[in-house]
């Protein structure tokens, strides 16, 4: 946001951001704009009240905010607030791993159907989005579900064929016919992973 100060002005509240090259009413804010001002209020509010260190429960913390202010939220709150621990509940992949110096756990089910947590180490072993929300929330096809629905009926068309030359290339016209032609690879291995032979 590159906010700076506020103001007051005819009764508005006014923020001042980017050296005053922007400027925007308090009421006129996103729901994503609001949630964060509203998250920094309060916990400003509390650290002054005493001075000893203190804990701050936060739970979906990305909601309202776009992808770009996902990736900072939480760097920038620890930054302003020093005297506070950020214990955050997520589902985001942007918010898992954006603190290079935390724990970070994912409840999961066991075998035996109970519910354990197992602490992920992202400072030795860095992830992308997509690896996080493939390993650690169990998404492992990030495109849109029509997308998947359309490679699965492809590929199924495909398991019990022999799959020669013209099979593949075949398979590649359909796949290019709907703009997928550039998901070729995970159709292969599909179709050869879904073979009984």
């Amino acid at each position: 946001m590159g906010f700076q100060e506020f103001e007051i002005r005819s009764g508005e509240i006014l923020f001042v951001c980017n050296d005053g090259r922007d400027e925007f009413i308090f009421e006129t804010a996103s729901g994503g704009i609001s949630a964060l001002i509203d998250i920094a209020w309060q916990v400003y509010m509390y650290s002054t009240i005493e001075g000893d260190d203190f804990t701050v429960f936060i739970d979906e913390i990305e909601n309202h905010l776009h992808p770009t202010m996902q990736r900072h939220i939480l760097p920038d709150l620890i930054a302003a607030f020093p005297r506070a621990r950020f214990i955050v509940a997520t589902h985001n992949p942007l918010v898992v791993s954006s603190v290079k110096d935390s724990k970070v756990y994912v409840l999961k089910y066991n075998d035996s159907g109970n519910v354990e947590s197992e602490r992920l180490d992202f400072e030795k072993r860095p992830k992308t989005a997509t690896e996080i929300l493939d390993e650690v929330l169990g998404v492992s096809f990030t495109m849109p579900v029509w997308v998947e629905d359309k490679l699965r009926s492809i590929v199924e068309s495909y398991v019990h064929k022999t799959m020669d030359k013209n099979d593949f290339e075949q398979m590649r016209n359909e796949l290019a016919e709907v703009g997928l032609e550039r998901l070729m690879t995970y159709a292969i291995k599909d179709v050869m992973g879904g073979r009984n032979d």
